[in-house]
């Protein structure tokens, strides 16, 4: 080993792909957030009830499948489309262990569970998350999931 790599380890924990900046992770996260918004739409179009109003209105269990399809859209697909989401696979990125390795089952429920504190404060989505990758460094952009779960955002070009 050579003292460069050597160094990098040193100063970074390992000799894995660099994480991806935050543009292309906002690219992803917007189109993730789209198929979510559709889903949405069209839960929300086939189970409304009306109202004596003459409004509608959205029986219970209806926020409550959206919520389980929410967690489940970003651990489902991350731990089974090997670290990608479909936003992820269009801007050609996946989320990897650590070391560069193939995202875990508990690394990817622990990178959704964290989704709603990176998301605060709510009024700003993900303002949190984004300053925390700001203050991570150029070297790790983690969000608090990723620091959590042990993993990284990289492009896929990277890992060949």
């Amino acid at each position: 080993m050579d003292s460069a790599t050597a160094r990098h380890i040193l100063v970074h924990g390992s000799t894995g792909p660099t994480p991806c900046g935050l543009t292309i992770r906002i690219v992803a996260g917007l189109l993730d957030f789209g198929v979510l918004v559709v889903v949405l739409f069209w839960l929300a179009v086939f189970t409304r009830v009306p109202t004596a109003d003459g409004g509608f209105d959205l029986p219970v269990w209806s926020y409550v499948f959206f919520l389980i399809w929410w967690l489940s859209y970003y651990a489902g697909f991350e731990y089974f489309w090997n670290g990608q989401t479909p936003g992820k696979r269009v801007a050609r990125i996946r989320a990897v262990m650590g070391s560069g390795d193939r995202i875990t089952r508990d690394a990817a429920i622990k990178r959704t569970l964290a989704r709603p504190l990176d998301m605060f404060p709510w009024i700003t989505p993900y303002a949190l998350g984004i300053l925390w990758m700001l203050a991570t460094g150029e070297q790790r952009r983690q969000r608090l999931g990723d620091k959590w779960a042990g993993t990284k955002v990289v492009h896929i070009d990277d890992l060949d």
